[in-house]
């Protein structure tokens, strides 16, 4: 049963979590975030791990970099709650915050555990993954491609923030809240993957390597709640 459900799980800790992180917007020719989702979290499950052959140094240290990231990322988020202006300044912190830890944690990685580490971003992410820049470029995305994707992203915010609202004033349970994210996620990736053009869409499955195996999930703090905590 777990292995059934590993793939959502794997998903959704990347992209959202029980804190609520609304993601970043991006408008065509904008400098956006190469890694939408969290690196340190990301890095932290065993599927993962084991994939990229993690040394038990390269476990210690990014082990610290996640406790540390997630730390201050709840203490942002409690900040946030104060009213609309701090929710405001929060958000912007914590992507800012997501930025630099995810230059940590890939510091930690060969070049070629990072080359790896991008496949697996983007069997997990999928089309979330197409605000990248990075990822623009090397697929060769026109302005107007890059418009709609700004536009699909723009779409998806306003929604997670209704949610959010939502979860914060405890009409909707913080399981069915990341539940509802997921989908919105979802529904986003798909959205973004239409916008490629037939050969764009060969080209991102060739880039997205060998599909991840799924081995036995044995991290003991693997449980739901910290799976969806990504932000």
């Amino acid at each position: 049963m777990m292995k059934r459900f590993l793939p959502l799980l794997l998903a959704a800790a990347l992209t959202s979590c029980s804190t609520a992180q609304i993601p970043t917007t991006v408008t065509a020719g904008s400098t956006g975030d190469d890694h939408p989702g969290s690196v340190p979290v990301l890095l932290g499950l065993d599927p993962v791990r084991q994939d990229l052959k993690l040394s038990s140094l390269q476990c210690a240290l990014l082990d610290s970099l996640r406790t540390e990231y997630k730390s201050r990322a709840k203490q942002i988020t409690a900040i946030g709650m104060a009213d609309e202006d701090a929710s405001l300044r929060a958000s912007w912190d914590l992507s800012t915050l997501r930025k630099q830890f995810n230059q940590r944690a890939l510091q930690v990685l060969s070049s070629s555990q990072q080359d790896r580490l991008r496949q697996i971003e983007r069997q997990m992410l999928k089309g979330n993954l197409l605000t990248s820049p990075s990822e623009q470029q090397l697929l060769g995305l026109t302005p107007q491609q890059q418009q709609q994707l700004a536009g699909i992203a723009q779409s998806s915010m306003v929604k997670v923030t209704a949610l959010n609202a939502q979860s914060a004033s405890g009409k909707l349970s913080p399981f069915w809240a990341d539940i509802k994210r997921h989908q919105i996620q979802g529904s986003t990736s798909n959205q973004m993957l239409s916008v490629l053009t037939a050969s764009q869409k060969k080209q991102w499955l060739v880039l997205s390597g060998q599909k991840m195996g799924l081995p036995e999930f044995s991290d003991p703090n693997a449980d739901t709640k910290s799976l969806f905590e990504g932000y």
